[in-house]
Formats: structure tokens, sequence, C-alpha cells
């Protein structure tokens, strides 16, 4: 089966969503980036932790990567315009609302907002830390796109993202070449954009006749990630804060190989609808989760629970997780347009904002 790189995710068909004709999505995608958003929030409860086996491996590279399998050309500004929608307004959304309830909350307990609103353009500071993602993934899809129209041919894709990918990361920890607005971190992410793209266009998305080794697959690809955890000491590279560890090409064979076995097992998972669920409103648990989190802490804390029992970290996940896939329907019906359901910069509307202004030239002449 040969499909072409610009296959979307969101053609019809049985044979491609799995869950029946005309759903319109390859159901098993949703159901790896309910996980993927699960494991976030259960790192940030610290119920894991960087030592957890290959979880660094796969955490951050598993999100970009399935970033890239949806990437698609819909031309010059209109593209970049998708990614405006899709991933900065809701930046800003989420940004603002955490920002003020972090301040409110400071000048409550009468203390001083010690990180201000723009922190983050100079610095990787931020109130809500998970939120670097979508400023990054943003540069990350821009980064890509001149890429591809560069060359559209694959191999010299895959060559040039990891020679923008490698020599970005080389530049940013050996040299110590920082950018604004975690454009550094976007461009250190394309090499995993680049495999999500690679991927899209080989048979792993769809049914096929290899379906029946994907388990076996995955257990080598998994075993190999796990040696190379181990045998590289554990290598670590952050990409939020640009540092490299030591073996860190360990690292990136160990997570290429543990995001293609994860991307196997959830298809042989296929189509979980509660995870389905999550995965599909996922840049809304992303957006919520830190300040849940930081309410049902203290909230567990109040009613008796200390940070130092045994089940905390649990307990912190559970609620957190639960608060924050309750407010999905709330947000996501009051707010479609900043939570990235429907489109709040149209076409038309930049359209009528520029004959707006002809005319205002004109009369003015």
């Amino acid at each position: 089966m040969n499909n072409s790189p610009d296959r979307a995710l969101t053609e019809k068909g049985e044979g491609l969503t799995g869950c029946g004709a005309g759903s319109g999505r390859i159901q098993f995608v949703d159901t790896a980036k309910g996980i993927c958003i699960l494991l976030v929030v259960m790192y940030h409860a610290g119920l894991v932790d960087n030592d957890t086996p290959c979880l660094s491996m796969l955490r951050m590279p598993f999100y970009f990567t399935l970033s890239g399998l949806f990437f698609k050309d819909y031309g010059g500004f209109r593209t970049i315009l998708k990614k405006v929608n899709k991933l900065l307004v809701p930046f800003v959304f989420f940004y603002t609302l955490s920002y003020l309830s972090f301040a409110a909350i400071r000048v409550m307990a009468g203390q001083e907002v010690e990180i201000p609103f723009f922190a983050f353009v100079t610095s990787k500071e931020m109130v809500n830390v998970a939120l670097w993602f979508l400023l990054a993934l943003f540069w990350t899809n821009v980064c890509f796109f001149m890429i591809y129209k560069a060359s559209t041919n694959r191999c010299v894709t895959a060559l040039l993202s990891l020679a923008v990918g490698g020599g970005g990361m080389i530049c940013f920890d050996h040299y110590g070449v920082r950018l604004p607005l975690f454009i550094d971190s976007g461009i250190a992410v394309v090499p995993f954009y680049c495999l999500g793209y690679m991927l899209k266009s080989t048979d792993i998305l769809y049914p096929n006749r290899y379906d029946r080794y994907a388990l076996p697959a995955a257990a080598v690809l998994i075993a190999a990630a796990v040696w190379c955890f181990f045998f590289g000491d554990r290598p670590y590279v952050s990409f939020r804060t640009l540092y490299i560890g030591e073996n860190f090409l360990l690292y990136y064979v160990g997570a290429i190989s543990v995001v293609i076995a994860f991307m196997l097992l959830c298809k042989t998972a296929g189509a979980v609808a509660g995870l389905r669920y999550v995965g599909r409103y996922s840049l809304i648990v992303l957006g919520v989760h830190v300040a849940v989190m930081s309410v049902a802490s203290r909230g567990l804390e109040f009613f008796g629970m200390s940070p130092d029992d045994a089940y905390y970290s649990l307990a912190v996940f559970l609620l957190t997780a639960m608060l924050s896939i309750a407010l999905i329907p709330v947000l996501k019906r009051l707010f479609p347009r900043f939570t990235a359901q429907r489109d709040l910069i149209t076409d038309n509307m930049l359209r009528r904002l520029g004959s707006g202004r002809s005319e205002t030239r004109s009369v003015e002449g």
C-alpha cells in the first residue's frame, strides 16, 4: 500500500479509521494522544520522573512526532494562519488565564508576583510551564514548512531536518546560543516532527498485511530503547531548557525506537473510547492541568494529606486528570475559538480588514 506524504489523516474509509467508514480520523492516533497527555500530567504530578526507564525518551518526542503526522501544506500564508489558530491563539488564551490566576493567588496571599508576564519571551520561565510546548510547536511547524518548501523529496527533507535540528542543538548546548519565544526549542525538535511526517507516508498508520508482526516488532524496539537507556547511563535531553546530557546519541536512538514501538502498540489497541476522547481534546488538558494541579494539591493538603504520603502523587494525578477532563466540554463550548475548535482568525476576516484599509486610503487620497 503506497501513500503519498501528504495523505491526510482525515481521509474517509473503514480501512483508514479502523472504526467504521466515515468516522473521519485514524482513531488510534487519538488514543495515542490521550496516553501521551496523561503521561505529561503524571510527570508534572511527580508520579513518574526522568529516572523512569525510557519515559523521557517517549514523553516529548512522541508528542512532537504525533504532531508531524498532521502536517499539511495549505499553501504559504494559509498554512501559517492555520498554526496561529491551532497553537498561538490557545497559547495566549491559556497563558493569560494561568497568569491571572497565579497573580491573584499571590496577591491574596500577600506575596509578590515574581515572574513577569512576558518572562517567556527571553527566558524559559513561565507560570504554566506546560505551555512551552504550544509555542515551540508553532516554530517547529514554521521551520519544517520552510524545509518542506525547499524540497518535497522525502530523503532531502529528512536530511535537512536532521541538519537543522542537530545543528541547532549543537549551537544551543555547546555554544550557549539562545533564541527568544522558545524558537530554539522549536528548532531542536524538528527531527521528531519530521519523523511523524515520514511515518505518515508509510503503511504504519493503516491496516496492512504486516500488522500481525506489530507486537513482536514493538517488543524488539522497546528492548532497544531500554538498552540505550541503561547502557547510556540514563541519557537525557530537555527540549525545553535545551540541556543535553551525556550519550545523547543513544537518547535519540532510544527515543525513535520507543516512539515507533508505542505507535505500534496504540495501533494494535485501536480506538479506546476514554483515551480517544482525552486525546482528541488533549490541547485543553495541556492548557489547564498545571493550574488545576495547583488547586488539587492544595485541596488534598487542606484535607490532611501530606506530600510525603506514599499515595500523594497518585492522588494529585487522579484528581488533576479528572478535573481537567471535566473542563473539556465547558471550555470547548464557551471558548471554541480559543481552544482550537474553531478558527479565531479567518481568511475572510483578513480580506475584509485588507479591503477596509484600501478603501480608507482611497478616501484619504
